[in-house]
């Protein structure tokens, strides 16, 4: 049964087979970034291929990118990961011995990195974090423009 389904997806010209013979390794780096851990990476990268199968059929493949639609797949994954509360993989998470350094997060504040991740890794909007932390919507405006001026003088810009 198995090999009757695997020589099914292969025959279709767009399947989840495809996709993610296609683009598994570069969404696996892409959440790797994300979460600096390899095995929850790859419990993420298992959890979004599971969602794309589930909705392949719904989804008109010819009138979107790929790639672009697997990100957005795997941010919606990604979007519990700082809220370990909600996240269904909390048990999972284990903070890395060495954890490679990122330069920009690094030498940013913990507001700002806070802000810069729930906002550019997790997609939520300035309004939604700000309601979620009790902030004001201008104070989370003004950390985040703070993170990118860290961002871009790190870059000599």
């Amino acid at each position: 049964m198995v090999k009757q389904d695997r020589a099914l997806l292969q025959t279709k010209p767009l399947s989840v087979y495809t996709l993610y013979d296609a683009y598994a390794g570069m969404l696996l780096g892409y959440i790797f970034e994300v979460v600096k851990d390899k095995k929850l990476a790859e419990e993420y990268l298992v959890r979004t291929f599971s969602n794309v199968a589930k909705q392949f059929n719904k989804i008109n493949w010819d009138e979107t990118n790929n790639w672009c639609l697997l990100q957005r797949f795997a941010k919606s994954e990604l979007s519990t990961f700082n809220d370990t509360s909600k996240n269904p993989l909390a048990a999972v998470i284990k903070k890395p011995k060495a954890e490679p350094p990122n330069k920009y997060l690094d030498q940013m504040t913990d507001e700002q990195r806070f802000i810069f991740c729930n906002i550019y890794y997790s997609s939520k909007t300035t309004a939604q974090l700000a309601k979620e932390i009790g902030k004001s919507e201008g104070l989370i405006k003004q950390l985040l423009k703070e993170a990118f001026a860290v961002i871009r003088k790190s870059n000599g810009n």
